[in-house]
């Protein structure tokens, strides 16, 4: 049979990888069949790309380049390395290398911390899902964390953040953001020897109300151990705990004490402390009355304590030009350093009612204040990440403070 032509050929939908493919070759006028098998064919033939192949396409490791060690090393093959829903019910979560590329759903009803440690491959990136009705926080261990305006928390149940790195250990986090009023992940750690945050400048603040959280690393019984805030005139003042003559905590102004004449021990747990002026008629848990009517009520875990009160003068200014805002250190004369952590910090230009207080303690930390309207209030290291020596004013001023020394942020927080 003579050869037929090209156009002639039997058609082979789908060869076997055995049959023969025949060509004919004419190039010398006298035509001749050549054959290859379809296995040959396609073993020598370049592979360039997989786009329009039809079928299973496998891809390992070493089939792909570019991508960086932690994409590729977090699995054996491609598929799993990206794209993977990571479920997480916990409140806390530290990521690692085998996260990168994933979509991290968080669904705890309470506030969430997706931690990012510092050492993960240079490129790591992932996405992390509200998919609860708790707050999900992306915060940083010994990495920068940045995003726009500060925000580095789920705005909502549904929200989603992702992590974007920018540099060494250093990453931004961008999509439905906040500011996380409910997250309460850090707090500072002051050493009782020089350690203090305060603020550059006066800070105009009338003050009303004041409540903070803290934690003594030693047991405080009535002989003096620090000043929780100070500042309050130019000399020295503030709220002091273990002041000695059977009080374990007062405020001093320079002028007046008021004080909790108790001689019982503050031990090592959180405690919360709320300071609330009163315009007239004071008078004190045993009856003591102010001749002018005006004094500080204190209230420790939402009981008030305030039991004795000294001269009859007040000066209830916080601060003036030349004596500014401290927390741990009293006032200007760097003396008397608290030594133990504070947490929530917060200002009032308005008196906190009983049941402002006891709604404030029992509701515990995390909580939010932004329904008290603080003037000031220093989340101490939430919305910082934790980093730095700026402790963010998130009230409706601008009071930043500044933490000197070396105070050191913790993860430690009330609960």
């Amino acid at each position: 049979m003579a050869n037929k032509k090209i156009t002639a050929l039997e058609n082979l939908p789908s060869p076997a990888g055995a049959d023969i493919l025949p060509i004919v070759d004419d190039v010398s006028g006298t035509p001749t069949t050549k054959k290859v098998t379809a296995t040959n064919l396609m073993t020598l033939a370049p592979v360039q790309s997989v786009a329009g192949r039809t079928g299973t396409v496998t891809l390992s490791n070493s089939d792909i380049s570019g991508l960086g060690t932690a994409a590729t090393s977090a699995s054996t093959d491609f598929s799993p390395a990206f794209f993977t829903t990571v479920a997480e019910s916990t409140t806390a979560r530290t990521l690692s290398d085998s996260d990168n590329g994933k979509v991290i759903v968080c669904s705890n009803s309470s506030p969430t911390i997706v931690t990012i440690p510092s050492g993960l491959t240079t490129g790591f990136g992932c996405t992390v899902v509200q998919s609860g009705t708790g707050t999900v926080t992306v915060a940083g261990s010994s990495t920068t964390i940045n995003g726009f305006e500060g925000k580095t928390a789920t705005a909502g149940q549904y929200a989603a953040l992702n992590v974007i790195p920018v540099g060494s250990n250093a990453y931004i986090v961008e999509g439905d953001s906040t500011i996380a009023p409910l997250v309460n992940g850090f707090s500072v750690n002051f050493d009782k020897t020089d350690d203090f945050c305060g603020v550059s400048s006066d800070p105009g603040l009338d003050v009303y109300s004041m409540s903070l959280w803290f934690k003594a690393s030693t047991t405080i019984t009535n002989s003096y151990a620090g000043t929780l805030v100070g500042g309050v005139n130019s000399v020295y003042g503030g709220i002091r705990i273990g002041m000695g003559a059977n009080r374990t905590l007062e405020y001093n102004d320079g002028n007046q004490y008021i004080a909790a004449g108790n001689t019982s021990t503050i031990d090592t747990n959180w405690h919360n402390l709320i300071m609330v002026y009163v315009n007239s008629g004071y008078t004190t848990t045993t009856g003591t009355a102010s001749n002018n009517g005006k004094g500080y009520k204190l209230f420790l875990d939402g009981s008030r304590v305030d039991t004795a009160l000294g001269s009859t003068s007040y000066n209830f200014a916080l601060a003036t030009s030349t004596s500014k805002l401290k927390l741990a250190r009293e006032g200007e004369r760097a003396l008397y350093f608290f030594g133990g952590l504070i947490d929530e910090f917060a200002i009032f230009g308005s008196s906190l009612s009983d049941a402002d207080v006891s709604a404030i303690y029992n509701s515990g930390v995390p909580t939010d204040l932004t329904s008290y309207s603080p003037t000031l209030w220093w989340r101490m290291g939430d919305n910082d990440s934790g980093t730095g020596t700026t402790i963010t004013d998130q009230g409706s001023g601008s009071n930043d403070g500044t933490l000197t020394n070396g105070p050191t942020f913790s993860t430690t927080v009330p609960s």
